[in-house]
């Protein structure tokens, strides 16, 4: 209910602003070449671990903890602005999840200032989940995965992206579940070039706005 209220209250913000003046075009965003993502990586068996991002926190960045961080691991994001370009990559980092607040994912920011290309990129790292995060003025794309078999991004809030909000590249399965996206320079939600396939694997967006 509290993710609704929150949904809600964005909209109603995203309405009220006045439509933004024509200025020039986004410029072209650099991406990770397409791969044949493969069958799903292997499960990880654990032990894992939790890995914690905040001002008073062992990590100070999202990235950092990423770094840090294993195939199964969970990386919970206290509230707070993050100024920075999260890079998920390779099958070291498959079946991460990242959280900040599901109920209010505005109190966990992801700040491109106009001038960084993606809030998240996952590329090549199966079964990745971010969830309850905030991304703003990215020049490119909020939330990106290329690459990957499955795939779930849930309750995002994507702002002013300079092309896309939440999008998935030349990959197989995934979701795109309870978020936002508005001002999106070309689209706010976009699923491309997925790879053929023999017994199709589900891409599911459901609830979006």
């Amino acid at each position: 209910m509290g993710h609704r209220r929150t949904i809600a209250t964005a909209v109603a913000t995203a309405v009220a602003l006045a439509v933004p003046a024509a200025g020039a075009p986004a410029q072209a965003p650099s991406y990770p070449p397409p791969s044949n993502p493969g069958s799903v990586q292997k499960k990880p068996r654990g032990p894992f671990k939790t890995l914690r991002v905040g001002r008073n926190e062992r990590y100070k960045t999202i990235q950092a903890a990423v770094n840090a961080a294993r195939a199964g691991d969970t990386i919970r994001v206290r509230p707070g602005v993050y100024r920075e370009s999260v890079r998920i990559s390779g099958a070291r980092h498959r079946y991460l999840t990242i959280i900040g607040d599901p109920a209010n994912p505005q109190r966990v920011v992801l700040d491109g200032e106009g001038r960084r290309q993606n809030g998240i990129t996952v590329n090549g790292a199966d079964a990745v989940t971010l969830r309850g995060l905030k991304a703003r003025r990215y020049r490119a794309n909020a939330f990106f995965v290329v690459n990957v078999t499955g795939y779930a991004m849930d309750r995002l809030i994507a702002e002013r992206p300079g092309t896309y909000g939440l999008y998935a590249f030349n990959s197989k399965g995934g979701s795109m579940t309870n978020s936002l996206s508005y001002l999106a320079a070309d689209g706010s939600y976009y699923v491309g070039q997925t790879p053929e396939q023999t017994n199709p694997q589900r891409t599911i967006i459901r609830n979006v706005i």
